[in-house]
């Protein structure tokens, strides 16, 4: 007894299928498709200078680990692109003011730089001696103003890294991601208000010489 035939159909060739627009790519969700290196800073800001990896960094833009190390090539060249955008926020000096304004300005500048950068109080005690005075030079008229009001240049520099150190110091109070100034609590901000003007009065007294140039002045 023979076997029923059923008529087959022919499968549809190659041509017939419908083709994939050339100009569409497959999209992955979640991703941007592009990201800026501001993006990436802003996240490691978030993440903490002294204790990021560039896969947490990824993970937050939503972008893989190895974009990021093909644009910054390892964990320290994005920790130096950090670095190099904190210092380039740095406002100049405003005016001409005198000695004691000078300081407060200072301070009031690496203060803004610590509350942006969190972990940086950590991160610059560890940083290449040459390449953390390259990124400080634009707290350079700072000095230059406090030399001419009398000071010698080592003891300008000797005073503003008496007033980064304490701002450094009081960063660790605060909590290890960026905050704003009027989050700041009212006893870290007073602590930070006592010490500038601590720092100032011990470097009057230790440099009697100030006083004795600008009468000469």
């Amino acid at each position: 007894m023979s076997q029923p035939t059923h008529p087959t159909r022919p499968l549809p060739s190659l041509r017939q299928r419908p083709a994939v627009p050339a100009s569409v790519e497959p999209s992955t969700p979640g991703r941007p498709q592009s990201f800026t290196n501001d993006d990436v800073i802003a996240a490691a800001y978030r993440a903490g200078l002294a204790g990021f990896s560039v896969k947490g960094v990824a993970k937050q833009i939503g972008v893989s680990p190895a974009a990021l190390y093909q644009r910054f090539g390892n964990r320290q060249g994005l920790l130096n692109a950090c670095m190099s955008k904190a210092f380039d926020t740095v406002e100049p000096l405003v005016g001409n003011p005198d000695r004691f304004e000078t300081l407060r300005q200072f301070s009031d500048q690496w203060w803004a730089l610590c509350l942006r950068c969190p972990g940086i109080e950590v991160v610059i005690r560890n940083y290449p001696d040459p390449e953390i005075l390259l990124m400080t030079k634009k707290f350079g008229c700072y000095r230059t103003r406090l030399c001419e009001l009398g000071l010698s240049t080592e003891q300008a520099t000797f005073a503003g890294s008496m007033i980064a150190v304490n701002m450094l110091e009081l960063r660790h109070r605060l909590p290890h991601t960026p905050v704003r100034p009027e989050d700041v609590p009212a006893e870290v901000e007073s602590q930070r208000e006592q010490s500038i003007s601590f720092i100032l009065q011990t470097l009057e007294t230790t440099w009697p010489e100030w006083s004795v140039k600008e009468e000469q002045a």
